[in-house]
């Protein structure tokens, strides 16, 4: 009986073997620049040197951390909100120029509102 279980068992997790080692299908392993511990792009199945199967999911430019065993880096929120801080307010310059013709607009509309009402009182 135990023979059935441990035989289900290595059937549900796909594993191939290569010259040097066993390859688990159902793990994947995280690879970083050895210098400077950035996160390289991309998984595999193979552990190899320089890479680890803690998921740096959630962070923007994740680099390893071999004293924590983690990933650090800036979450999407710290992110976006370093992004809305540190964004110029740029104004377009037809916007700008939309704005003044419209307030010109503005003005001689109510400038000549005044005066056709003041016509309208003469006239009555």
């Amino acid at each position: 009986m135990a023979d059935e279980s441990q035989t289900a068992t290595q059937e549900a997790q796909p594993t191939a073997t290569t010259e040097h080692q066993t390859v688990d299908y159902s793990k994947w392993y995280f690879k970083y620049d050895p210098q400077t511990y950035a996160f390289i792009p991309g998984a595999v199945h193979e552990k190899v040197e320089n890479s680890t199967d803690v998921e740096p999911s959630g962070l923007i430019d994740p680099i390893w951390s071999p004293n924590t065993n983690s990933w650090t880096g800036k979450t999407y929120d710290e992110f976006l909100k370093e992004q809305k801080a540190n964004q110029s307010t740029v104004v377009d310059s037809n916007q700008q120029q939309l704005n003044t013709i419209a307030n010109q607009l503005l003005k001689q509309n109510i400038a000549l509102s005044q005066r056709v009402s003041a016509l309208e009182k003469e006239a009555k």
